[in-house]
């Protein structure tokens, strides 16, 4: 059964050869921009794991709507909470078509409804826009170039439910 949990310190090397494997278009952040986001929003970053290996992860935080932030630069804090932002969603090769984005992207949506967050945002890149829009996500406007984000990429949105 794969399990989701937050992010722990000896994930890390596994979540960077992950996000290694994944970005083709796009040269992966450095360990200490992406470790970062765990550092200030803890329990907001989570990896799928089954059998004790680490199989995709997602990395969150609170943000301020329509200003995704910078690639590859370590965030001294949290520039807002008026959108739950999705910073990286990647998933192993091996472990593609297991449903493993799903429960991490379920995990998400759960965890920031349940905080009050109102909306969810991020940058689809290499094309995944259109996965993104099969999961609720619509375009939207963002007075930010999206540059360092590789060619095609888009800022999406998506309304989250109240809590229950």
């Amino acid at each position: 059964m794969i399990t989701i949990r937050t992010t722990r310190a000896n994930d890390w090397p596994t979540i960077m050869a992950i996000q290694d494997e994944c970005y083709q278009q796009l040269d992966p952040e450095p360990l200490e921009v992406m470790s970062n986001k765990a550092d200030l929003a803890p329990d907001c970053c989570w990896v799928a794991e089954y059998q004790g290996k680490v199989l995709g992860y997602l990395l969150c935080h609170p943000w301020q709507a329509h200003q995704p932030p910078s690639l590859s630069v370590r965030m001294q804090t949290l520039a807002g909470n008026d959108e739950f932002y999705l910073h990286d969603l990647a998933v192993s090769k091996q472990a593609r078509g297991k449903g493993v984005g799903q429960l991490l992207l379920e995990t998400a949506l759960t965890f920031a409804s349940e905080e009050g967050y109102e909306h969810m945002g991020l940058v689809a890149v290499q094309g995944a826009a259109h996965f993104w829009h099969k999961q609720g996500f619509a375009p939207a406007a963002t007075p930010k170039p999206l540059n360092e984000y590789g060619e095609g990429a888009v800022y999406m949105r998506r309304p989250l439910p109240a809590p229950a």
